[in-house]
């Protein structure tokens, strides 16, 4: 394996950095800017393809892979390593960086970062690609624009999915408002945070965005206010890109078949989301009373793996979104 060398930067700017060293064997080499506070990750060969944690974990094919320079404000553990395909190749490098006493960040869920979970389904990076070429100007008219997850990805709309599970409702709610659809299965807010960030709304003029996200940072990732933290750090990035939008931020959805501890996650986050809605949205709509039954179960018929709507449960959704889009006359 050819011999590589990371150059490790220490610099004293109100803040001190701490870049480790490495293995002249490893591969590929990271690099701290300590102004900017980003890390560029440069490949051993161009045609690499790295793939990057922030959690101290080492990647996996599941680890999204490295676009752009990385953002660390608050200091953390960068890992990276070269894959051909799902494969690992070589060994995986690592760049803890400290600033002013940190170790890293308090609220992962407010960390742009790019994934790669359900790679079985969709290519993560062809999406977003898919997205650039929709949003330049020109290319079609948006005037409303979904934010989210697997539940979003999959209702319908452009870019199309592989997987559609609510066309005739998206048909007849949504489609009338011209919207896209910038759903991405298995996404957290930090992977929202990363696409907002970088360029997936830039040349759209859209007169609002409906935002749900959140459901997989409680999924054993974030506590509740970290994950209702990161949502609305979501709402404060649309806000500061497009100014004259409106924001319908919506509850995240119930889960599992019958009331537990994840349900109840997903209640108290949504309680908070509830009371900061105000500050970070134009309006908010929780529509689980009309996803669960009486006795707090949900059926297959709404949710077919209790998570993912149905069309009837999309059905739901759709018309609560088409009302209160109407209700600002769009």
């Amino acid at each position: 394996m050819r011999a590589l060398r990371l150059i490790s930067l220490f610099v004293a700017m109100q803040a001190s950095s701490l870049v480790s060293a490495f293995d002249l064997t490893l591969n590929p080499v990271l690099t701290l800017d300590p102004v900017k506070r980003t890390v560029t990750i440069v490949p051993e060969k161009p045609t690499d393809v790295i793939r990057y944690t922030l959690n101290g974990k080492d990647p996996d094919f599941s680890a999204g892979v490295y676009l752009a320079p990385i953002d660390l404000p608050e200091g953390g553990t960068v890992k990276a390593a070269a894959f051909e395909g799902n494969k690992l190749v070589g060994k995986v490098s690592t760049l803890p960086i400290q600033f002013d006493g940190s170790n890293g960040p308090k609220n992962t869920a407010r960390v742009p970062l790019t994934q790669n979970r359900d790679w079985k389904s969709y290519d993560w990076v062809v999406r977003h690609d898919q997205i650039l070429a929709l949003n330049k100007p020109g290319a079609m008219q948006a005037d409303v624009v979904f934010i989210g997850d697997s539940i979003t990805h999959f209702w319908s709309g452009e870019p199309k999915a592989k997987r559609v599970a609510g066309k005739d409702s998206w048909e007849k709610w949504i489609a009338p408002h011209h919207p896209i659809n910038l759903g991405y299965g298995w996404d957290r807010t930090e992977n929202v945070l990363w696409r907002l960030r970088h360029g997936e709304v830039a040349g759209l003029k859209p007169k609002a965005y409906v935002v749900l996200i959140g459901t997989n940072n409680l999924s054993g990732i974030n506590n509740v206010e970290d994950t209702v933290e990161g949502v609305a750090e979501v709402c404060r990035e649309i806000r500061r890109q497009s100014p004259q939008a409106k924001i319908l931020l919506l509850a995240i959805l119930p889960r599992g078949a019958k009331p537990d501890a994840t349900r109840q996650r997903v209640t108290d986050a949504n309680k908070l989301l509830k009371a900061q809605a105000p500050q970070v949205a134009d309006a908010f709509v929780d529509v689980t009373d009309k996803l669960v039954e009486t006795d707090g179960s949900i059926l297959k018929e709404t949710m077919g793996d209790y998570l993912h709507p149905t069309n009837k449960g999309y059905e739901v959704m759709g018309a609560a979104i088409d009302a209160q889009l109407k209700a600002w006359s769009l």
